[in-house]
């Protein structure tokens, strides 16, 4: 029993002391604590020792029959006068402790009896009374989740009357770990325990979870943001359900915030009052679901919290984060003062702090207060994306003479931020090393913004060590320092230097230790309702899900950053996010949904324009060919390139070298072994630089050891594919095969299908076939009947693609592509691609602009 020592302590006395005489032991959980294992456990060992066991449990719909439960457990059939009112009750009393004192002694084990109706409530207190002195012990379990009612009367009249009563409580980490350790036959790694750190230490989520994920062969590949199996989701269901509309609504909105809900904004988004919301808050702590900090309203197990926000349509939680966003400070009294428009910036309500300091200027006289203001007013643009104007903003407080040093500080850290984030590292650097040379006469946050600029310039020209180093600095300067009055406040400045840092792990794929930070980062975000860093965070998080190989989570954090940054007015971390969404789309070979998410180049931050250019580029050469990509990479810097996206080395020089152009890849080759030198202590980097070595001089020595280094598994399947090819160039037929199959393998299991159906048509052309597709049952006819690839053809004809472009796309035969095509007609019953585009903007397949009528080959 791991983690219940103090509960089977319990049980133990009761079983010792049962032989001269009876006790009773009351069990309260809430679901999944592991109640009912405890019972079985205890009534197991019961046996062993000699002591006759009767044992049922009330059903989940109630008993059939008055008593039913105890009828059960004594093997005893209902009388068929038990429903007369007289002379029955005596009867069934007689026969229930006959039966008791032919068993003694006897342990009953009755378990869920918050199900039980009120009669067998009453017999069983009847019971304990009439049994005592005798050697009958009794072991009565009940869920919490029922926080009132008989079951609770019973136990709290017994436990008045001497009966022992334990609760359990949820698992600590370390004996959850112990017990994902015996489910799995091995300590689990970190990303699973990251799950079953989640499940907030209640036993049968945890259970369910690793069953699940070993069900659905999600082992090893699952972390925060990979849909959940079905198990857990199923357990957690079960346990909402029972709950009344109010609480229902009430959880689903909690959950669409990921963190701790106040019940001010509880209440404003439910439409209703604080004091009107408390039955279903208490129904929802009842139930075990959720619990009261002191900052609200947070989920009891995080995992919970994150299968319900699944359920909750993403156009009501774009509206639910809206609605947060714009919620008005009442208008009372004397106006809000600094603290409190620092407060509503920090919390994202960034539109509703702009108008506020707007109509504050507006009123002010004192040359010191409107200083304050306008330093107030650049930090909401800088958070909300208008860089530039947060800089002049900044520069005119800087300006001013005189001024206290708390105002000059948030001027200068805003200024040093908005210029390192739109523009590079290297513009800051001089006017950084300034302030960090003069700290003495700065506050923590403004050195700390200093050290981040810093660290920006040096992670540009590729010295990822000293940039780590320079943003530990700034993480230990803002966690160490106490606030100093009126500048915003180490606990929250530090959000920049932790997702900062969080990016340069995430690029040289130290993903354990980036994610670890996140975690910290955001709890600490939602604890404190600081959403205005949230989509960021979201936004960097589906960054490290993408190099992690998991698309799925990548495009779920990648969405909730989208809606995050629509409801906070943070469009530079919509840019990210998009940039995810467009590389998830691009792996899985979705060009069209790629192709919108990087429709618009971003007027975001240097690295996010570089990684739009970057994914631009892919995109094209997927659909048109190294020639149509190489003009979008003119005017890239190589090694600017690589800093801000090191794992791209080998797709740049194997572009280069399909387009002829052996001088860009060497160049490339060049700027990722400088990269490499500069930063020895990383393995994605030397892994990087061995990739493109061996691409541009054809040594299979060094595609061997990228293979071997790289840090994921995208990059090592993609070092596996070029060593594979150049394996079958050397006439290696079998080692060819053995290699292209690693890749393959990687490729499948990161959801990479474009990568895959590239490997397969190689492996084909060298007679080896991989039999991939699933059986699935499908109507007849309609949309729903097209198989996946026959859909994918339909769009890409709707989207005026050829067959020949189709085939090459695809990795499949031109005659292949007519095949599907002629099954997509006859299942829709259409003859023609101009039938087959209308029907597609009829039935909101694609949007109407899209469609083309296409070209036959």
């Amino acid at each position: 029993m791991r983690g219940r020592e103090r509960e089977w302590r319990h049980v133990d006395g009761l079983l010792r002391t049962l032989r001269r005489r009876g006790g009773a032991l009351l069990v309260d959980g809430e679901p999944g604590a592991g109640r009912s294992r405890l019972l079985a456990e205890a009534a197991a060992t019961a046996s062993a020792r000699g002591i006759s066991v009767v044992q049922a449990g009330v059903a989940e719909l109630g008993e059939l029959v008055p008593c039913g439960v105890l009828l059960q457990a004594l093997d005893l059939g209902a009388e068929p006068a038990d429903d007369v009112p007289v002379g029955s009750v005596t009867r069934l009393l007689d026969r229930l402790v006959a039966a008791f004192d032919a068993r003694a002694p006897v342990l009953a084990v009755l378990d869920d009896l918050h199900r039980a109706d009120p009669a067998t409530l009453k017999t069983l207190h009847t019971l304990h009374d009439l049994l005592a002195g005798r050697p009958v012990g009794w072991l009565l379990s009940r869920s919490t989740a029922v926080r009132d009612g008989p079951a609770a009367a019973l136990f709290d009249l017994l436990e008045r009357h001497g009966a022992v009563r334990t609760t359990l409580a949820p698992l600590s980490p370390d004996a959850a770990t112990a017990l994902a350790a015996d489910i799995l036959g091995e300590r689990p790694d970190t990303a699973t325990q990251t799950l079953v750190a989640a499940a907030g230490g209640n036993p049968l989520l945890i259970i369910e979870l690793l069953a699940g994920l070993r069900d659905e062969g999600l082992l090893g590949t699952a972390g925060p943001g990979t849909p959940l199996p079905a198990r857990p989701r199923a357990v957690v269901r079960s346990w909402i359900d029972p709950l009344g509309a109010e609480s229902r609504s009430l959880v689903e909105t909690a959950a669409v915030f990921g963190g701790s809900l106040s019940f001010e904004h509880a209440a404003s988004l439910l439409g209703t009052t604080p004091a009107a919301l408390l039955p279903a808050m208490e129904e929802s702590t009842a139930a075990g679901v959720l619990v009261v900090t002191a900052h609200g309203l947070a989920f009891r197990h995080e995992l919970v919290g994150d299968v319900v926000a699944t359920w909750v349509p993403p156009p009501v939680r774009r509206a639910l984060l809206e609605q947060v966003g714009v919620i008005e400070e009442a208008a009372t009294g004397a106006g809000p003062t600094v603290a409190d428009m620092e407060s509503t910036i920090a919390e994202g309500r960034l539109r509703e702090a702009e108008r506020v300091v707007r109509r504050r200027l507006a009123d002010h006289g004192s040359v010191t207060g409107m200083a304050e203001l306008r330093s107030l007013l650049a930090e909401i643009m800088y958070l909300t994306g208008r860089g530039e104007e947060a800089v002049r903003e900044a520069e005119t407080v800087l300006a001013v003479p005189g001024l206290p040093q708390h105002v000059r500080d948030r001027a200068i850290l805003v200024r040093l931020y908005a210029v390192t984030r739109r523009r590079s590292g290297g513009a800051a650097a001089a006017y950084a090393n300034e302030v960090v040379e003069e700290r003495s006469r700065h506050g923590p946050a403004a050195t700390a913004a200093a050290l981040i600029a810093l660290a920006t310039a040096a992670r540009e020209e590729g010295r990822f060590g000293d940039a780590l180093a320079l943003a530990e600095d700034a993480r230990r300067l803002t966690e160490d320092a106490r606030r100093p009055a009126g500048v915003g406040g180490p606990e929250r400045r530090r959000y920049e230097v932790c997702l900062l840092t969080a990016a340069l792990l995430t690029d040289v794929r130290r993903l354990d230790e980036a994610r670890a930070m996140l975690r910290q980062a955001r709890k600490e975000m939602f604890a404190n309702g600081h959403l205005a860093w949230a989509a960021d965070a979201s936004a960097v998080e589906a960054r490290a899900e993408l190099a992690e190989g998991r698309l799925d989570g990548a495009s779920g954090e990648a969405e909730r950053a989208l809606d995050l940054a629509g409801a906070l007015d943070t469009p530079l971390s919509a840019a990210e996010a998009a940039a995810v969404l467009a590389a998830v789309a691009l792996r899985r070979g979705d060009l069209r949904e790629a192709r919108r998410h990087v429709a618009d180049p971003p007027e975001g931050s240097l690295e996010t324009r570089t990684r739009h250019a970057l994914l631009a580029a892919r995109i094209t050469e997927a659909k048109d060919g190294p020639h149509s990509a190489m003009p979008l990479l003119t005017g890239l810097s190589w090694s600017l390139s690589l800093a801000m996206e090191p794992t791209a080395a080998p797709w740049l020089v194997r572009v280069a070298l399909a387009a002829d152009d052996r001088s860009a890849a060497e160049s490339v080759a060049a700027a990722a072994d400088a990269l490499s030198r500069a930063s020895p202590r990383f393995p994605a980097l030397a892994a990087s630089a061995a990739h493109v070595r061996g691409l541009l001089d054809g040594d299979r020595d060094a595609l061997a050891r990228a293979a071997e280094q790289a840090a994921d598994a995208w990059a090592r399947a993609s070092a596996e594919e070029d060593l594979g090819v150049a394996l079958d160039a050397a006439g290696q037929r079998e080692e060819a095969v053995r290699s292209l199959d690693r890749a393959l393998a990687a490729y499948v299991e990161t959801g990479s299908a474009r990568d895959a159906a590239r490997i397969r048509q190689r492996l084909r052309g060298m007679g080896v076939r991989h039999r991939h597709w699933n059986s699935a049952k499908r109507p007849a006819s309609g949309w729903d009947s097209l198989t996946e690839t026959e859909y994918t053809v339909s769009l890409l004809v709707v989207d005026g693609w050829t067959n020949r472009q189709i085939a090459e796309q695809m990795f499949i035969s031109v005659h292949t592509v007519t095949f599907h095509l002629r099954q997509v007609y006859r299942k829709l019953s259409i003859n023609s691609r101009v039938e087959l585009a209308r029907l597609a903007v009829a039935q909101g397949r694609v949007d109407p602009g899209r469609a083309q009528d296409g070209r036959r080959d």
